[in-house]
């Protein structure tokens, strides 16, 4: 939360563009004329940066590289790090600020950025800003006073690392698959399959498809873990690639803000049109349905598949709870894409075994013994022990049960 000054915010961006090399003493005894950065511990990097015409003085030949740099000075800074004309773009003169900010809004510079931007930068905004600006399109050259960026849309983080950002929607990981597969498909432990994938060029304007640029297709499975929670939603995906896209580096990996509409309710077996009343999503015939992350091949077969029968059947401890359905739309479009039913069933630990370290469980795997590893839980399982259970992938989840005490009005 510290505040960052005007050299600090020198180094930060000759290191960036140097790919994370430290140029200290590589530029020091420079003639650029500033007075006050001699024998200072940023001159190489404020001699750098003031040599790319990164940064300038306060105009009576000072740097003054102790003072805070403002949210709207680093903006400038990262812009023309980026290849933008200072001149040209009205970054200069006595409305330099409000035009800076215009530009570095509209690029996203600012994005997520909470303080004004006329304020002395943190350390933490900083980084915010210095990460917006490594996905905004470099500058090639100026034509009639336009700036051009280059054919094959670099970004700082795509020219400097070699990094490339990619979204797609995640049908696959250790826990469960969407691909029309049944309840126990899971892929191998930290993987992740994802489809529809795009490679994103920059922040700024330019999308491309991954078929057609040749870092991606529409299937592909990446070297990195990810949570149940991500299936069936548009992820961003940060890679540095290689010549085969499954195999590269995979840095990081969230969920896309802004783009995955997501309707969650405990349904109790509800049609899903019900729900969806006032939401602004609808249904077609891509729609595609899971029960426990199980295919089911229309709307109708995954309410049959979710019958619940009568309390009556409550002294079998099985299959009296309520049903939880996600309903996602991807891509912001209106049309939900995919409806994922999960049901827990109240179940009961029929037995241990110690020796063979297995569990039976009342009403799951044929009522047969269920080997101990298969099994997720934090509870020490015991005979008789009422539990709420639910499969997919391979595993059993199994959870305790919220137990109600009270009195009954007669």
């Amino acid at each position: 939360t510290g505040n960052v000054t005007r050299a600090e915010m020198a180094k930060m961006i000759a290191t960036i563009l140097n790919q994370g090399a430290d140029v200290a003493g590589l530029y020091t005894g420079m003639n650029t004329g500033l007075t006050d950065v001699a024998g200072h511990w940023a001159e190489s990097y404020i001699n750098y940066c003031y040599s790319l015409g990164i940064i300038a003085g306060r105009g009576d030949g000072t740097f003054d590289p102790g003072a805070t740099v403002t949210g709207t000075e680093a903006a400038k800074m990262l812009l023309v790090a980026a290849g933008y004309d200072a001149s040209i773009e009205g970054l200069t003169g006595a409305d330099w600020a409000i035009r800076t900010a215009a530009l570095a809004s509209t690029l996203g510079i600012f994005d997520n950025l909470t303080a004004p931007t006329g304020d002395p930068l943190n350390r933490d905004n900083a980084a915010l800003l210095v990460y917006n600006a490594l996905d905004i399109e470099m500058i090639q050259r100026y034509e009639n006073g336009y700036a051009i960026v280059f054919s094959d849309y670099r970004t700082l983080l795509s020219n400097k690392y070699g990094v490339y950002r990619l979204e797609g929607v995640v049908v696959g990981n250790e826990w469960a698959q969407l691909e029309q597969t049944g309840i126990d498909a899971a892929m191998a432990e930290g993987k992740t399959r994802m489809t529809d994938i795009r490679l994103i060029d920059s922040s700024t304007v330019s999308t491309r498809p991954g078929v057609e640029d040749g870092l991606g297709r529409p299937d592909t499975t990446f070297n990195v873990a990810t949570p149940v929670e991500y299936l069936g939603k548009t992820v961003t995906m940060y890679v540095r690639n290689t010549t085969v896209l499954a195999n590269s580096e995979v840095l990081g990996v969230y969920l896309k803000d802004g783009v995955n509409n997501v309707v969650t309710v405990n349904s109790n077996n509800e049609e899903n049109s019900d729900v969806l009343k006032g939401t602004g999503l609808s249904l077609n015939q891509n729609t595609q349905y899971y029960v426990n992350y199980g295919y089911q091949a229309s709307q109708s077969a995954a309410l049959t598949e979710l019958d619940v029968p009568s309390l009556a059947d409550l002294k079998n401890y099985v299959n009296v709870n309520g049903v939880e359905m996600e309903i996602i739309d991807n891509n912001d479009d209106g049309i939900v894409d995919y409806v994922l039913y999960t049901k827990e069933d109240l179940s009961v630990v029929s037995s241990v075994s110690t020796s063979k370290e297995t569990t039976t469980l009342r009403g799951f795997n044929n009522n047969k013994a269920i080997d101990n590893e298969d099994i997720v839980t934090g509870l020490e399982l015991a005979v008789d022990d009422v539990v709420l259970a639910i499969t997919y992938g391979g595993r059993y989840y199994v959870t305790a049960p919220e137990v109600v005490t009270g009195k009954m009005d007669a």
